[in-house]
């Protein structure tokens, strides 16, 4: 019953499909010699944005472009009216100028002894893309297996006499072997031909290789990768190879060609490369770098030693190095003989030599070390008609593997600094306690960067008569997990040990500029001669300074310092941060190498009073002579001065009677987030 619903009017459901189907139908009445467009579907119109007037007005070829000669319309219709029907490839033009390739399939329809071209008509802008893609890709492929075939072709002669070379077909059977082949594994022809390269495989390969290899060339890629093989007289040697899958017409693999490079000599080469970099010139000992392998694979059951000459820059001080060098070697041939084979010997560098124990049990190994340094010490040798009397420090770890050096070395250090020439390291010497205080440290600071938690925080210094605040003091602080503030009195140092100094300084710097803009104030930055000094802290300055615009609010307090060593050195950085804009202000002024010279050459803008002095002025005549010298002079030159340490009403009023132009302390505010 539904069927019959369904088709009960044919001709409205055949229109229905013909007006909705994704193809541009076109029928055109065929009357010599003219073809004329009668039915246009709704999606041909709405492709082109013609109506069927526009189309018939235009012609087919108004609106066709061939894709080549032979594609033109009136060549389509004469094959068509011959063959009956025709598939045909054209560009279909838009109304708006835009165009799509088709491909047309056409057929001659007779209705009333008339002729009607029917032209289904497809869009196969995405079949071509697909097909261009398709194309490239094959292209690619193509290109890589027929350059491998083009060079096995151009030089055939050439890698007959330099490689090796065999061709097998599908199944691995080898068919073809060149003379190089049976030169180099030593088979004759009638040993090698029809049997698989099992004939030369070396035992030691293993399975997955072989595995990889032939799962990569049934997959019809190329595979490449070095084998190790068996002559027939059971003598190794080594090739680099590359088999290439050859495919017929079909695309499938009919033969191998395998092309081998014997590089039996360069792997001997590389091995004696390998062993080069694991051994120390001087001693033919072990290196430090195979050290940090041997290591890196030993278990927690290891334990060092470690021997140090003692005085041995003497020897090199008074004798020479070429004398200095052959006491290292003597020692070592001396180590050698009588340690033999049950340990691994070390030269670090210099004077310390490491004798590296994997399984000799703890109390036979100190026993046998303390008999070597009591031997070493009573150990005469000549060189150059020269004698020489060693004395050693020998120093033990049993630590774990991550630990043994660095706790050897503070067992050395311990033993040296405690006039003893044998220790074994004990954790709670104060050596260790200060080691895991500072990488207890440096792990905190460490987190501390990772986090964020190393910020700024801001004191104002305020103008002295008006107390209203003229700018600000970028200070470094770190905040603890917890959100405990913690000083740089306490991290500083050991930021420095830690090589974590520069990026903190960087840290501040970055964020005194964003308080800069954020707020549009004027601060200081605190900076030493070392960061001057620093390549890196000082370019990155120069850098920052490059590509910001409120340089005029950025004053440099140079903190105070050992001395100045490279003076012409800070002359040129502070030349340059004043080209910028910059001021730059004397930290700490009146101790240390902050005298009247230095002040003048330094060509500062402001001296900031060292707060020693501020801090007792109220009660202390002399600090406050002292300071009113300062004052006096400041102004002779012009310069401003600042008063850190203001902390009571007192001592403000001392800066008042003095004349100080800026003060700075708790009295006013401690400092702060800028927030």
């Amino acid at each position: 019953m539904l069927n019959k619903d369904f088709f009960q009017n044919k001709d409205e459901l055949f229109k229905t499909f013909l007006e909705n189907t994704r193809d541009l139908l076109f029928i055109s009445q065929i009357e010599a010699p003219n073809v004329e467009i009668v039915y246009v579907n709704e999606t041909a119109k709405n492709k082109l944005g013609y109506s069927l007037e526009e189309m018939k007005k235009l012609g087919v070829e108004g609106f066709r472009r061939p894709i080549n000669e032979a594609g033109d319309f009136t060549e389509h219709i004469n094959r068509l009216k011959t063959n009956g029907e025709e598939t045909d490839y054209a560009y279909l033009i838009c109304k708006d100028k835009t165009e799509f390739p088709i491909e047309v399939n056409a057929k001659i329809i007779k209705h009333d002894d008339l002729e009607f071209n029917v032209a289904i008509v497809r869009d196969i802008t995405d079949r071509l893309n697909y097909e261009k893609e398709l194309e490239t890709e094959i292209e690619l492929k193509t290109k890589e297996l027929n350059e491998n075939i083009y060079k096995l072709q151009s030089y055939k002669e050439a890698v007959d006499i330099n490689s090796i070379v065999t061709i097998s077909d599908a199944q691995g059977k080898i068919k073809y072997a060149n003379d190089k082949f049976y030169e180099v594994c030593g088979y004759s022809k009638d040993e090698v031909i029809g049997k698989s390269h099992n004939i030369v495989r070396h035992p030691d390969e293993p399975k997955e290789l072989f595995k990889d290899m032939w799962d990569t060339i049934l997959d019809k890629r190329i595979w490449r990768g070095k084998l190790k093989n068996l002559t027939k007289d059971g003598k190794t040697y080594i090739v680099q190879a590359v088999i290439v899958p050859v495919l017929n017409n079909n695309g499938d693999i009919f033969e191998f060609i395998a092309t081998r490079y014997e590089i039996t000599d360069i792997v001997k080469k590389q091995e004696e490369i390998e062993k080069l970099l694991k051994t120390d010139a001087l001693t033919q000992l072990y290196n430090r770098f195979y050290l940090n392998e041997t290591l890196n694979s030993a278990d927690n059951n290891a334990s060092i030693a470690l021997i140090d000459i003692n005085g041995f820059h003497e020897i090199n001080d008074f004798y020479g190095e070429e004398i200095g060098d052959l006491v290292i070697i003597k020692l070592s041939k001396i180590l050698k003989n009588r340690l033999k084979n049950n340990y691994l010997l070390f030269h670090l560098s210099g004077d310390e030599f490491i004798v590296f124990n994997k399984n000799i049990p703890k109390d036979i190994f100190i026993d046998e070390m303390i008999e070597t340094n009591n031997f070493l010490n009573t150990k005469t040798f000549m060189l150059k008609e020269k004698n020489f009397y060693l004395n050693t420090t020998v120093a033990l770890s049993f630590e774990n593997k991550e630990s043994l050096i660095s706790s050897v070395h503070l067992a050395k250090t311990y033993a040296k600094q405690n006039g003893l020439t044998f220790n074994i390291y004990n954790d709670q010497n104060p050596l260790e306690k200060e080691y895991k205080s500072n990488l207890t440290w440096s792990n905190r600071i460490k987190t501390a960067i990772q986090d964020d938690r190393m910020t700024v925080f801001f004191q104002p210094i305020v103008d002295t008569k008006s107390k209203e605040i003229v700018k600000y003091e970028s200070l470094v602080r770190m905040i603890s997990k917890d959100g405990e503030i913690i000083s740089p009195y306490f991290f500083l140092d050991k930021a420095k040990k830690s090589n974590q100094y520069i990026k903190i300084t960087k840290i501040v710097i970055d964020k005194t500029f964003q308080a800069i803009i954020k707020h549009n104030i004027e601060c200081s930055i605190n900076i030493t001669i070392e960061d001057i000094q620093n390549v890196d802290i000082q370019q990155y300055i120069f850098d920052k300074l490059d590509e910001f615009d409120k340089r005029k609010n950025i004053t440099f307090e140079l903190v105070e310092s050992e001395g100045i060593e490279n003076f012409d050195e800070v002359q040129e950085f502070i030349k340059t941060i004043k080209s910028y804009g910059c001021k730059l202000a004397i930290d700490d002024f009146g101790t240390g190498y902050s005298n009247f010279e230095y002040l003048l050459k330094l060509n500062a803008d402001f001296i900031k009073i060292d707060g020693s002095l501020i801090k007792e002025i109220d009660k202390n005549q002399d600090y406050y002579d002292i300071v009113k010298t300062i004052v006096s002079f400041a102004k002779i030159k012009n310069l401003k001065v600042v008063a850190e340490f203001v902390s009571s009403q007192e001592i403000y009023e001392k800066m008042l009677e003095l004349e100080i132009e800026y003060s700075q302390g708790y009295l006013f505010a401690e400092p702060k987030p800028m927030e």
